[in-house]
């Protein structure tokens, strides 16, 4: 299981949400049986920073929802669909760091 690979969502709201993106590093994934996602919307409109489009080889571009963000056990992620790019491996931090960050 590969950081910012791109993942079928398995759970029942495959509509809004049809895919789920691993951010957790490969080192921590193996060892914990469970990686942590973020979802990726398609009935969600982009929020500066914390919300951005990123593209999903193939099926277009949807919606990064870093507030979102949960840990699934890794066996119910399938096969990967894709990766994300450079440039959008590098909304992830700052989405995140807008849900959490001190203000």
């Amino acid at each position: 299981m590969a950081q910012y690979d791109i993942y079928p969502n398995p759970g029942l709201r495959r509509t809004e949400i049809p895919f789920l993106v691993a951010v957790q590093n490969d080192h921590i994934s193996s060892r914990t049986g469970a990686t942590v996602v973020i979802p990726l919307r398609a009935d969600a409109h982009e929020v500066e920073v914390m919300a951005p489009l990123v593209s999903v080889p193939g099926h277009g571009r949807l919606v990064l929802s870093a507030d979102e963000i949960f840990a699934i056990d890794s066996i119910r992620l399938k096969a990967a669909v894709g990766s994300l790019g450079i440039d959008d491996r590098a909304k992830i931090r700052p989405a995140l760091d807008k849900v959490i960050g001190d203000y």
